[in-house]
Parts: C-alpha cells; structure tokens; sequence
C-alpha cells in the first residue's frame, strides 16, 4: 500500500529484534525485492504491532519497470485500512470516534542519516484523548534512493520506507474495550553499538 504496487516481494519475518535492527529492505534479493518485519508482542504472545522496512515506489519504478509502483503513500493509510477491515467485526463498539493522527515522520536535523535509533525509540502508537476518542499514530520515513544527500551512502540504506503499523487483533480488542487504549511499542538502540548478529529470521510471502 506504501508503494501502490502488485509486485512480488519477499517478506522477511524476524524473531529477534536484533536481526531486525541489522536487517535493509533490499531490491536485489536472491528472490528479487526483499523487505523485512518486526512483530511487537506482549507478555502473553499477543500482536500489538508491526514494524516494516519496506521499498520506495521510486526505487521499485527505477529498478524494475517504470509502472512497477504507483507513487509513495504513508504509513498511515495502512492503519486506516486496518481500522476498515477491523471495524466490521468489533462488538461492542466502545471507541465510536478514532482519529487517525496527522503528523507521522521521523526527521533528525542535526543527523539527517541516522534516524533509525529515532524511527525504532518507544513512542505511543494508540491512546485515549482528552474527549475519549482513540487515537492511532504511525511513525515512519523515506530516503529515495535518488535523494542526493545520501549519494555516497551504501546502496542498501537508499531507497526504502520504514513504518509502524498497529496489528488489526490489537486494534480490534481495543476498539472493544478488551485492552487499555495505550499502546506503546519501540526500544531504543545503542547508536555506537556495532550491527548486531542475524542469525533468526522466518522467510515468508
């Protein structure tokens, strides 16, 4: 949905968070544009987010065919579109105003090429507002593999788009009044820390 395109890519479903924070959505995947995804969980095992590095329509249109992609959206219209889908299954509705938070991107001026730390750092992806409604943030950003302030950074830095989204389960309980409205997902990372090991991933489709 970020990218608008019906292309196959390979989904990469890490179980360490490590091997995630290591991991880049690459185009040149040994089964062609690869991306990779992070499951944040609670103490029972239950979904309450999703962190993804996805490809930019851009990099997709240069790379592959220049109709690959239809131009980049934000990570906010899958949070909308998981809302729609998980809406028609909710009962009781507790939650009967959600809004869907406007402002999204992870920006670092004095460190405009490390925003990662930035991107994975806690943050509240849904809470309870002042009037009772809910809601729901997404926190995400895009560096075009043509931008050229990031020119002589390796291939695999360029060109992606990372998102958070919220998991529809988790969204369905809260609109339910199952769980609490808050939900707060993210760890900080060590900036100075070498790249940690990638040992543990699930390939999917």
């Amino acid at each position: 949905m970020t990218a608008r395109t019906p292309a196959r890519l390979e989904l990469v479903i890490h179980d360490e968070f490590d091997a995630f924070v290591k991991s880049k959505a690459i185009i040149d995947g040994p089964n062609g544009p690869q991306i990779q995804q992070y499951n944040w969980v609670d103490d029972q095992g239950n979904v309450l987010g999703v962190s993804c590095k996805l490809k930019t329509a851009e990099h997709l249109n240069s790379a592959i065919g220049p109709e690959t992609a239809g131009g980049e959206g934000n990570c906010q219209e899958l949070n909308r579109e998981v809302f729609r889908l998980t809406s028609r299954w909710v009962n009781p509705v507790v939650y009967k105003t959600v809004t869907f938070d406007v402002q999204e991107t992870v920006e670092n001026e004095e460190e405009p090429g490390m925003v990662g730390p930035d991107w994975l750092a806690p943050y509240e992806m849904t809470y309870e507002g002042a009037e009772g409604e809910l809601h729901v943030r997404a926190k995400g950003f895009v560096v075009e593999f043509s931008d050229p302030r990031f020119a002589a950074a390796p291939a695999r830095f360029r060109g992606v788009h990372y998102c958070h989204y919220v998991a529809p389960g988790h969204l369905k309980a809260i609109l339910q009044g199952d769980v609490p409205a808050l939900t707060v997902v993210g760890r900080n990372v060590d900036r100075s820390a070498p790249p940690p090991s990638q040992d543990h991933q699930q390939s999917g489709s």
